[in-house]
Formats: C-alpha cells, sequence, structure tokens
C-alpha cells in the first residue's frame, strides 16, 4: 500500500515538473526576441527625402475613377533609400519584419495572394521593371488585404518554420498586383477626381552580425515611413490630359506660387519716381507768380490819395455845403482838386458886395 503511495506521490511530481518545463518552453516562445512590429509606423520617422518611393498604375484605365473600373485596375511599387537605412543606424542592413502600405483611396479588399504578380528583394536595385533576385511571398507570414491598403508580416527569427529575408541599404523592394498576376487585376480606386499618393512603411530587426548571421540578442529594432509620388485619378488617357482637367499635383503647384516672387517685377516700378518728376511740372503752373496784379490793385487802393482835397476844401470855409456836394462828387469818383472848375472868383465877391450896399441904400 505504501509503495502504491509512493509511485503516486512520483507520478505527480513528475507530471507537476513537465508541467513546468512545459511552461517554461510556452513562455520562452512567448517572450522569444521581440518582433520588429514593435516599433510601429505611427512611431516611425518620415524619411521620404531620403528614400525613393515611386508607384506607377500601369494603365490608362487604372487610374480612371472607382465608378468607371470596378475592381478592375492594377499597381506597382519600386522602394528603396540607402539614406533612410542609414539614418535609422541600419547602415548594415535589415532583416525586415513589416512592410505595410496605406492608401485610404485605394480598396484592395477584392485581391488577395494570387492577385500579387511579384514581391520581393532587387539586389543593388538594377532589375527592370518588376523583376525580383529573391522573392518574399513565400516569407509572408500573414497577408491582410484591406480596404485601404495591405499589411504584410514576414517570418522573423522567433518562427521555426522560416527565416526572416536580409534586406542591405542598396537593395529595393519591388511588388506588383494585378495584371500578369494569377488572378489578374483586382483594385478599384477612388471615385474623387484628384491627385493622390501611397504611403509605405518597413520595419524590422537591425543586422548587427551582417547578412550570413543571425542578429545578436541586444539588436535594435528600426523603421521609416516614406511618401511616394503623386498619381491622378481622373479619365484620362495621359498624364497631360490630367494636368489640364486637375491642374498640376500640389507639389508642384506649391513651387508654382513661390515663383511669383521671381516675378517681383515691381524693380521697374521707378516709374513712380518718374511719376514724382511729372508732378514737379505743377511748378510751372505756378502762375501765381502773374499775380503781381494785386500790386496793381494796391496802387488802385492808393488813388484814394487824391481825396485829399477834402483836406484841402477847408479853404472855401465860407461855403460848408459845398463840401456836401464835394462828397457827392466823390462818391461819382469826380471829386475836383481845390482851385480847380468855376468856383466863385474875386469879381463876383466885390459885385456881391456892391450888391449889399445898393440894397442898404435903397432900404434908406
Amino acid at each position: 500500500m505504501s509503495q502504491r503511495r509512493q509511485l503516486s506521490a512520483t507520478l505527480l511530481s513528475i507530471a507537476v515538473v513537465a508541467t513546468m518545463v512545459g511552461g517554461v518552453v510556452l513562455f520562452g516562445a512567448a517572450v522569444a526576441p521581440a518582433a520588429a512590429s514593435d516599433h510601429t509606423k505611427d512611431e516611425a520617422e518620415d524619411l521620404t527625402e531620403q528614400s525613393d518611393f515611386e508607384v506607377v498604375l500601369p494603365a490608362p484605365t487604372d487610374h480612371y475613377p472607382g465608378d468607371q473600373n470596378e475592381a478592375n485596375g492594377s499597381i506597382e511599387y519600386f522602394a528603396s533609400g540607402a539614406d533612410a537605412f542609414e539614418e535609422v543606424g541600419a547602415a548594415e542592413g535589415l532583416y525586415p519584419d513589416f512592410v505595410i502600405i496605406d492608401a485610404p483611396w485605394i480598396d484592395y479588399s477584392e485581391c488577395s495572394t494570387p492577385n500579387t504578380k511579384s514581391f520581393g528583394i532587387d539586389r543593388g536595385n538594377n532589375n527592370e521593371g518588376t523583376q525580383t533576385d529573391e522573392d518574399l511571398v513565400q516569407r509572408q507570414k500573414n497577408v491582410d488585404f484591406r480596404d485601404d491598403g495591405i499589411t504584410i508580416e514576414i517570418y522573423d527569427f522567433s518562427d521555426f518554420s522560416n527565416d526572416p529575408p536580409y534586406m542591405a541599404p542598396e537593395d529595393a523592394i519591388v511588388a506588383a498586383q494585378g495584371a500578369g498576376s494569377q488572378d489578374g487585376p483586382c483594385l478599384t480606386v477612388t471615385s474623387e477626381p484628384g491627385w493622390y499618393q501611397v504611403q509605405g512603411f518597413l520595419n524590422g530587426t537591425v543586422a548587427d552580425n551582417g547578412p550570413d548571421e543571425e542578429p545578436s540578442e541586444n539588436a535594435e529594432e528600426a523603421g521609416f515611413r516614406l511618401n511616394s509620388n503623386y498619381l491622378y485619378v481622373c479619365e484620362c488617357d495621359n498624364e497631360e490630359e490630367a494636368r489640364e482637367q486637375l491642374g498640376p499635383p500640389p507639389n508642384e503647384d506649391t513651387q508654382s506660387t513661390a515663383t511669383p516672387e521671381p516675378t517681383a517685377t515691381p524693380e521697374p516700378t521707378p516709374t513712380p519716381e518718374d511719376t514724382t518728376e511729372s508732378t514737379a511740372t505743377p511748378e510751372p503752373t505756378a502762375t501765381p507768380e502773374p499775380t503781381p496784379t494785386p500790386d496793381d490793385t494796391s496802387d488802385a487802393e492808393d488813388t484814394p490819395e487824391p481825396t485829399d482835397a477834402p483836406e484841402n476844401t477847408p479853404q472855401s470855409t465860407d461855403a460848408p455845403q459845398t463840401t456836401e456836394a464835394q462828397s457827392d462828387d466823390d462818391s461819382s469818383g469826380m471829386t475836383p482838386t481845390a482851385g480847380e472848375g468855376p468856383g466863385f472868383g474875386p469879381a463876383v465877391a466885390i459885385l456881391a458886395l456892391l450888391a449889399s450896399a445898393l440894397v442898404v441904400i435903397r432900404r434908406r
């Protein structure tokens, strides 16, 4: 009986140990080297200027608004960025973990892996078209074709089924969906005409031990975002027609708005200076100089000087009424001077005296 109890206790202890070991293994798998997905695209730096991300809609109808070309579009991508690798501290290269495409104006939801014509690494970025040197379709762990982009997760070193690919700074990622694939076109672009961009995101583990060895446990994660060229959406057969309908893309439009600065033709505006000179012409118009006429008027004011005659009129004090007549004459402006004209002479005065003497005699 005691042997059975001892056996049971032994089996139980073995089971507990096995469970603990299993828990350690599972826990170890759970905390395997952190995936580069921890370095999210929202935290990643925008290194568009240090990268080259070109997106192509190969057929004219791929540009047509979605209501005219539903689930019948194709697209190609070409992304590289040696300077961007240097910027994020991945000068020795990366082991990619996530490749994400964001394009709110493109609906990828009708697509699947069979609609992928190409997805891989172009070593040295020197291949023609969408040809690649290393296929990444087989390295895809999960793929999500969204209504606003694509999210691709690639195997990392914590996965037992496959290893991640190595990407050098001088390499390029090339991809294409739609025409030429097993299932053909599948994209639908927006129904709103205009100019649009695609945003790309790449992250992974820095290859601190080079391309041939697994990164160390202390290897850092790195990632960056980049924006593509502008793509037109309209019922247009080429870019020239698109520019006629939509105007230039936004990046060129901002540059053109800056051009008016050089066209600052105000330099010829010295013409206002000439106008100031022309305004100097009023100087000859200074006709006030002929206004010495007021001087003449001052002479006219001096004319009252002849009116000194009334001052002389007191000489004829015997006839004060004559001064009234003179004042009347003065009002007419014809005032005579003293001693001039027909006044009472001395002969008349004698006759007057004689006449008065005769009158006195007669009265007597």
